[in-house]
């Protein structure tokens, strides 16, 4: 066991200390700060576009500075003014009011490079005005214009029955809102996470094999161990990563969360709530979706004799995960459609679509058990399987390819087993 402890060690420590590593873990981090101080920058030095409202009716010209987007230049009366100073790039432009007992209409002039102005904000002020316009010819009080005005509303209740037939369930919104959270927080994980140590676990599995070196370190441990520990070294960097990401996001949270900009983009976010939403059947399924990818890409990288093969021994891997991905983000707005529920069962793409099942209550409590079960048992088998393999392909160096290697791999294993 020391021997296996050994070997994760030495992989954990020479991938961490890494440059490509160090290179992995902040380039998202630094890419994140750029775009948060720009956009902060932006945000602190965004000006009010200035504009001029030319009417006669001095009331409606009030009722329009309460737009806090924005601000109005009351020295400007004349359209004649108004065209000299948006000439001038004085102003962003000036909005023309006619009024009639019942109408009101406006034509607001702009240029093409001027400061954008939000003109649906000035049309709802104008609605109200006129709608009071309207009301007041037809002697309406202020209670029946509230009720001409109120919409009918709808309220949505989603409902869910329990696996007996029986008593529903009352679905939170909120509650929902964190589970479809959780699942694009899995998915985006899983793909992006494998994407790019898929690579990486084929690098490290084939290294020794590339340089013949093989053959003097299976003299002193077996080629199990080998590959557990070559394997368990490279999660425990990916986990490191990811713990890496948790500290930085909370020490970054401590120092922003009292700053404006940061309070305005988390308004109406609960974290902790959101924390708590990734906690239960989403992490089981990134978890298993982890190492059942790592296996997988552990085991390609096992066929190929030189590192410089392993982008091109997980291309296949890539693809599938891809598929996955995708899949997930269909699942999403289609979670009853047969393709997905058939999906999420099959073990490669179930850690991608059926959390977003879940969050959609479109699954039962026993299909999810029954999903992890299946998860579980392929990729036992699958490991399994892998390991027995690379003992039996480790030092078999062949460049006819994957599927040939798989099936020399194979018949090897085969032999190796009737032998014993």
């Amino acid at each position: 066991m020391n021997k296996f402890w050994i070997i994760v060690s030495e992989v954990y420590k020479k991938n961490v200390k890494s440059g490509a590593f160090i290179s992995m873990v902040l380039s998202p981090v630094i890419l994140i700060a750029v775009v948060g101080l720009i956009a902060f920058f932006v945000n602190s030095n965004q000006k009010l576009p200035e504009i001029a409202i030319l009417s006669e009716d001095k009331a409606i010209t009030e009722l329009l500075k309460s737009d806090n987007n924005y601000k109005i230049n009351a020295k400007i009366t004349t359209e004649k003014a108004a065209e000299k100073a948006l000439k001038s790039e004085k102003i962003a432009g000036y909005l023309v009011l006619k009024k009639d007992k019942t109408s009101l209409s406006g034509e607001f002039v702009t240029t093409p490079t001027s400061d954008k102005v939000d003109t649906g904000s000035m049309s709802q002020v104008l609605t109200t005005i006129q709608t009071n316009q309207i009301a007041k010819e037809l002697n309406l009080s202020q209670k029946d214009l509230v009720n001409l005005t109120t919409p009918a509303m709808i309220e949505t209740k989603t409902v869910k029955f329990d696996e007996t037939g029986g008593e529903q369930t009352t679905t939170d919104s909120t509650a929902k809102m964190i589970k479809i959270g959780s699942a694009y927080v899995v998915s985006f994980l899983i793909y992006i996470l494998m994407i790019f140590y898929s690579a990486i676990i084929a690098q490290e599995i084939a290294s020794e094999k590339g340089t013949r070196i093989m053959e003097i370190i299976l003299s002193s441990v077996s080629a199990t161990q080998h590959f557990f520990g070559k394997l368990v070294g490279i999660l425990l960097v990916c986990l490191t990563q990811i713990v890496s990401y948790l500290l930085i996001g909370t020490i970054a949270y401590q120092f922003g969360k009292s700053l404006d900009f940061v309070q305005e983009v988390l308004k109406g976010i609960d974290l902790f709530e959101m924390l708590k939403g990734l906690i239960g059947s989403s992490l089981i399924f990134f978890v298993l979706g982890m190492v059942l990818y790592s296996v997988i890409a552990a085991f390609l990288g096992s066929l190929i004799s030189k590192v410089e093969e392993a982008s091109k021994a997980v291309s296949p891997l890539t693809f599938v995960i891809m598929i996955g991905f995708f899949g997930g983000m269909y699942g999403m707005n289609v979670p009853n459609a047969p393709l997905v529920k058939i999906g999420s069962y099959v073990p490669l793409f179930t850690p991608f679509i059926m959390p977003f099942r879940m969050a959609n209550d479109t699954v039962t409590t026993g299909g999810v058990i029954v999903s992890i079960v299946i998860m579980l048992a392929f990729t036992a088998v699958l490991t399994y399987l892998a390991s027995m393999m690379y003992r039996s392909n480790v030092l078999v160096y062949s460049d006819t390819g994957l599927v040939k290697t798989i099936k020399n791999s194979w018949v090897i294993m085969r032999n190796e087993r009737k032998k014993n």
